[in-house]
């Protein structure tokens, strides 16, 4: 061992002893110098099986002097499967110390919670969520639980460095900090956060301490296939690529949506069935019921010699150990290298070789595919971007501090877009729209002078909603007589007697009790998957756009299966030869611009405000604008420039497309519309990107006889 091994209390040591590590990863001997040196926080990079986790955890139990009283160190995870996952390895690290670990969350047991309470000890494992429930709900229970804290460890940091979940944690560590004793040092784990990153990734902790990134670049061999498909839906040509795939060990399977994995999950169980193979197969996604999803992942972590292929969403992007998985397919094109490179790092943890099998369906999906895994190869991971002037979660964030502190008075709360730091870019004006906008919906009340909650909160706290971001479409509870299987929108095709896919199996609907919502199934042999709730179309990042158009000019420095190749080409011949290419369609003109999907947006409502209409839409599947007339309203758009102004006044009055664009935003309802329609400019569209684009002085636009919409 190294000399850092020396370092960790003696327990510890008899603990790695007893496991017969043969020597500490790179990461864990950084990271234990490091927690030794310095008081610094750290973020901690590394490849998935690299002993992250760790490399957090043994210095910090090492370091603190007394487990006595308090619990000291602070665990967040965004997933529950993934704090379950840590409880067992942290739990086998702590046995010989006597040191207590609690998991809490909204189905943890309540025993244990409540002898935390009692007799606060040990180490917490979280949610972002479970927080907020206790510092808006329980403030009192939340001071007994941080006062002593002295680590705080972030699993899968990333994933939290953009979104609005994000910016909820960013604003309850640093509420967390109110409530400690002394300030507590911070620990991100990720696998993948990217050069471009490393400065966000600083910024995310607030607590006046340095913070530095200890990165550990060591990858797994990469290899890969590539096909390519011209048909839409699933061919049998395929599927028994995709059956040939999983004959070579454990597999996961990464559509792009839940109807996809569905089918997919379907369709390839058949052919195990009609071949008489034992491979079993599993649909994994968020409407897939959680006690379904932790027994696919409990049977995959547990497989030694079987072979299975799990089918999934996001929901496995993340660190949860499943075990040896031989190869990662990807179902059409990635939208980031960074979801690509979270993908692949499910694969290799024993061979060390990462195998993608890509399949691409169509030559612009091709394209794409193979601007993702060329970036990959290069290493250049996305710039991720934070949101900016988040009026709806700082407006969430505000009323949940009225709970936290039972009311403010009015001149502390004015002060909230400083105090709660997280949201200072929102300026004194615009937290006032809002204050006055949430007085007048009633979920706020100005009192002489105080500020407290209003009446209409109570619409928004129903079974615990307030407590998380995330935008919950009315779900049905599909069951059978095993119990609950999962949950689907209800839609016109979901129909008594009708069959539908659901957690990769067939289901013949019996009954749908609408007072209750619950839906009765029994087991069938034919059906189609439900269509299910989008949470919104990914944006494809800048660079795999910019890497698509480099292919199209450079096709030579690339390589293709012979298929892809031969239609790469085609576009090579077509497109070289022009900076805006344009495509007839059926019945539209499609100007193929090879840029983000923001810019993409953000020139579509342009070219309706040239055009006086609502006509022009994007194709993101190949990157056009389109619509009727799009080369006349392109080159009026580079004669007479579209202001911000303008855009601002068409989204006031296209309220649908101003409601389409923030149907994600849970807590956009305490907003006012003119700040919504600031939010999607700021978030949503990329107005310098698409002047650059036109080839404008992003400074020097006309703002000579402009009209507004």
């Amino acid at each position: 061992m190294t000399d850092s091994f020396s370092l960790l209390n003696r327990e510890l040591r008899f603990y790695i002893h007893e496991k017969g590590w043969p020597a500490l990863t790179k990461i864990q001997n950084a990271s234990i110098k490091a927690f030794f040196s310095t008081d610094n926080n750290l973020i901690l990079s590394a490849a998935t099986a690299s002993g992250k986790t760790e490399a957090a955890f043994l210095p910090a139990i090492s370091k603190v002097t007394s487990w006595d009283k308090g619990v000291k160190i602070l665990y967040i995870s965004p997933l529950i499967a993934l704090i379950n996952d840590q409880f067992k390895r942290i739990n086998d690290m702590c046995f010989d110390m006597n040191i207590p670990i609690t998991s809490w969350y909204g189905e943890a047991s309540k025993a244990k919670k409540d002898n935390l309470i009692e007799s606060p000890r040990g180490i917490l494992l979280i949610t972002p969520e479970s927080i907020e429930a206790l510092l808006s709900g329980k403030p009192e229970i939340a001071k007994i639980l941080f006062d002593d804290l002295e680590y705080i460890i972030i699993d899968e940091i990333h994933s939290f460095l953009s979104g609005n979940r994000g910016l909820q944690l960013k604003s309850l560590l640093d509420r967390i900090l109110r409530f400690t004793y002394e300030i507590p040092r911070m620990i991100g784990l990720s696998a993948t956060i990217g050069d471009l990153n490393y400065g966000l990734a600083k910024s995310f902790f607030n607590n006046g301490r340095e913070t530095i990134i200890l990165l550990d670049k060591s990858q797994n061999e990469f290899e890969y296939t590539f096909d390519l498909t011209e048909d839409i839906n699933l061919s049998n040509e395929y599927l028994n690529l995709m059956h040939d795939y999983s004959l070579e060990g454990p597999m996961l399977i990464f559509p792009n949506s839940r109807e996809k994995v569905e089918l997919i999950a379907v369709q390839l169980a058949n052919i195990y069935k009609s071949l008489n193979e034992d491979i079993k197969i599993f649909a994994h996604h968020s409407s897939v019921s959680k006690n379904r999803r932790q027994e696919i992942e409990e049977f995959a972590k547990e497989a030694r010699s079987e072979k299975y292929v799990i089918v999934a969403t996001s929901t496995l992007e993340l660190g949860i150990d499943i075990g040896s998985v031989t190869s990662v397919v990807q179902f059409g094109a990635a939208h980031s290298v960074l979801s690509l490179a979270q993908r692949l790092g499910r694969s290799g943890r024993k061979t060390h070789k990462s195998i993608l099998h890509q399949i691409n369906i169509g030559v612009y999906d091709a394209l794409q595919s193979m601007a993702a895994i060329s970036l990959f190869e290069e290493g250049f991971l996305d710039k991720i971007e934070v949101s900016k002037k988040a009026y709806d979660v700082f407006a969430h964030q505000v009323l949940s501090t009225l709970l936290e502190n039972y009311g403010l008075a009015i001149e502390e709360y004015k002060y909230l877009n400083k105090t709660l730091s997280t949201f200072s870019d929102i300026n004194d004006e615009e937290f006032e729209q809002i204050t006055d906008f949430m007085a007048q919906e009633g979920f706020i009340e100005i009192l002489e002078n105080e500020v407290i909650t209003g009446i209409n909160l109570d619409n928004l706290m129903f079974m615990g909603r307030f407590y998380n971001q995330f935008l919950t479409a009315q779900a049905f509870t599909v069951y059978n007589e095993s119990g609950k299987v999962g949950e689907i929108e209800i839609r016109p095709e979901i129909q008594e007697e009708a069959n539908i896919f659901l957690a990769g199996q067939v289901w013949k609907i019996e009954k749908i009790y609408r007072d209750s919502k619950k839906i009765r199934v029994s087991t069938a042999n034919e059906g189609a998957p439900p269509k299910f709730l989008s949470a919104g179309d990914v944006d494809v990042s800048p660079i795999i756009r910019q890497r698509m158009r480099y292919i199209i000019d450079n096709p030579k420095d690339f390589e293709f299966d012979e298929e892809s190749k031969k239609y790469i080409y085609e576009l090579h011949d077509v497109l070289k030869d022009y900076q805006y290419p344009f495509s007839i369609e059926n019945d539209y003109i499609g100007l193929i611009t090879f840029q983000s999907t923001k810019v993409n947006r953000t020139l579509a409502i342009m070219f309706n405000i040239i055009s006086k209409s609502t006509s022009y839409f994007i194709s993101e599947a190949d990157s056009m604008v389109c619509g009727p007339k799009t080369p006349e309203v392109f080159d009026e758009c580079r004669i007479n420039p579209v202001r911000r102004d303008r855009i601002f006044n068409f989204l006031m009055k296209e309220k649908t497309l101003l409601d389409a664009y923030l149907s994600s935003n849970k807590y956009m309802i305490l907003v006012p519309e003119n700040l919504r329609a600031d939010y999607v400019i700021n978030n949503y569209l990329d107005i310098d990107g698409a002047y650059k684009y036109l080839e404008l002085d992003i400074n020097n636009v006309d703002t000579k006889n402009q009209q507004t919409y």
